[in-house]
């Protein structure tokens, strides 16, 4: 039994928390994709993309809003990023009236690689990816909503602030050891980004990403991440929790979106799957490391999960991992570059 006291003194020891989990399980990597610099009247639409993205204001502002949302625009300005995860098309445009009837135009590129819109460089915008494992990234995705705008306004963004101001420094220099530190800096301000959200997400919906500011489901989530192999049930976590059972379970469905033991479920199998994709340990010893008592309770428990037993879900990705290695070794320089 988790004894609740304990926990909480010793989660500030934990190296992990549930945030940081499910990225390192889609095995997150940012990268920068290109900087826009416009001035004068100007528009572009942005196509929709499956892709997770960032765009990042460093200098000036402009009106935003979505293809399927065209109705409502908002203001763009330095020191905001927006993130996308499938959303409809993005359109920018230095006015509000320019935001109509968008000419998807190739955009122009400056002898440093600019992208270049209208006359001038009164706005700046760095734009990313989040580069992801696409067999593991299903729990961030779903986690994400399809656009995310956090202000970089607020007294609580100078983090964000900061994080943009060195980004855009390193993008422009361009010193020694600038790659890196892009990457860097670029997942730095996504993750701030996200944070930021967190604080504000819970007035304006549920959702596993708002579960991480509730005071009460979020140390039952942490305790989840941090020992998934523990024998969890429900009168445990609310005793973590601190509320009873029937409130703990109405609570955490309503903020996370599914039951407590549901979502128990589902990290172990998102574990196991990493675990039977990236290495060579059998079945029985993914199956104990996750708290199973036999190779046949796990082996049973993944095939309900995933319709798929443990063994065939190993060849599978074998599979997958080779034609993608395969692929890659096929294609010219420029296109792996």
């Amino acid at each position: 039994m988790i004894d609740r006291a304990k926990f909480m003194r010793d989660s500030s020891k934990m190296p992990s928390d549930p945030l940081s989990d499910i990225l390192d399980l889609a095995d997150a990597r940012c990268v920068h994709t290109g900087t826009l610099l416009a001035g004068g009247t100007w528009s572009r639409k942005f196509y929709r993309s499956d892709a997770i993205k960032f765009l990042a204001v460093a200098r000036g502002g402009c009106w935003l809003t979505t293809e399927a949302n065209s109705g409502e625009a908002a203001r763009f300005e330095a020191g905001d990023v927006v993130i996308t995860n499938g959303a409809p098309s993005i359109i920018l445009a230095s006015t509000s009236e320019g935001l109509a009837d968008v000419v998807c135009a190739p955009l122009e590129q400056d002898p440093d690689g600019n992208l270049r819109a209208g006359e001038g460089s009164d706005f700046m915008m760095i734009g990313g990816l989040l580069e992801v494992d696409e067999q593991r990234c299903g729990f961030l995705r779903e986690s994400l909503p399809p656009v995310i705008h956090v202000s970089g306004q607020d007294a609580e963004a100078a983090k964000l602030r900061w994080f943009l101001t060195e980004l855009t420094e390193e993008t422009l220099r361009q010193r020694a050891g600038s790659t890196t530190a892009i990457t860097h800096l670029a997942k730095l301000l996504f993750v701030e980004a996200l944070r930021l959200h967190i604080g504000t997400a819970k007035s304006v919906g549920a959702g596993w990403l708002t579960a991480l500011d509730d005071k009460r489901i979020s140390i039952a989530l942490r305790g989840i991440h941090a020992e998934p192999s523990h024998p969890w049930n429900l009168e445990e976590l609310a005793k973590l929790s601190g509320m009873s059972r029937t409130s703990f379970a109405v609570r955490f469905r309503e903020v996370v979106g599914v039951p407590p033991l549901t979502y128990v479920l589902n990290w172990r199998m998102r574990l196991a799957e990493r675990e039977l994709s990236e290495t060579d340990h059998s079945v029985a010893d993914i199956a104990w490391s996750l708290g199973y008592g036999s190779e046949s309770a796990f082996s049973n428990a993944f095939s309900r999960a995933n319709g798929i037993s443990p063994g065939r879900f190993r060849k599978e990705a074998m599979q997958t991992y080779s034609e993608r290695r395969r692929a890659v070794n096929r294609a010219p320089i420029s296109q792996t570059s």
